[in-house]
């Protein structure tokens, strides 16, 4: 009975102790490099803790990539797009420098804005080749006005004079300065927003 009390205190205080150790640290060469089998796992003596230097955990996967998002296009009509000149000028009115601002804003305000178009037209009135002259002399005002008050660089946009507009029906109007009244929506530069592309 003494014989079989001891054998069970020895195998309680046995199990005891192997419930209280630590696991024990990965074994180290004398270079302090864990050593590691045929099977490249470190050798150790008992187990591992689940934070053991030798088996770290994986580095958290990397975040996914952020949508590329593109700004809205801005809604400008033609008509908001479109400057008018005197006849026989290509000086900037009034009225075209303050649309001329209006657009500068928009521009400077929209991302999504990445080039412009710009095109200018005569009236009717005059020869081909100095309405073409004209037109090139039109388009070059309203250039250098909105390159020097937008983030945008016009000297690499298309800019085109195309000479006399499409008719806008005054053949028949009597009189030269009613026709040059009725041509006037013909004298204009049109600027044409380019956007960025969706991604």
């Amino acid at each position: 009975m003494k014989k079989l009390l001891l054998t069970t205190l020895a195998t309680f205080m046995l199990t005891s102790t192997f419930a209280m150790a630590e696991p024990e640290k990965p074994a180290y060469d004398k270079h302090d490099g864990f050593i590691v089998d045929k099977h490249g796992e470190c050798v150790r003596t008992k187990w591992m803790k689940a934070d053991d230097p030798c088996n770290p955990t994986p580095p958290p996967p990397p975040p996914a990539p952020k949508p590329v998002v593109v700004a809205p296009a801005p809604k400008v009509s033609l008509e908001q797009r479109t400057v008018y000149f005197d006849f026989d000028s290509a000086e900037l009115t009034a009225d075209a420098t303050s649309k001329l601002n209006n657009l500068s804003q928009i521009i400077n305000n929209s991302s999504a804005i990445r080039d412009v178009q710009i095109v200018g037209f005569t009236d009717q009135f005059g020869s081909d080749s100095y309405n073409m002259a004209l037109s090139k002399r039109r388009v070059k005002s309203v250039e250098d006005y909105l390159d020097q008050r937008s983030r945008l660089d016009t000297q690499a946009a298309d800019i085109r004079g195309l000479g006399k507009a499409p008719k806008t029906g005054c053949d028949s109007v009597k009189g030269r300065e009613d026709k040059i009244a009725c041509m006037q929506k013909e004298r204009r530069v049109e600027i044409e927003f380019k956007f960025q592309e969706a991604r």
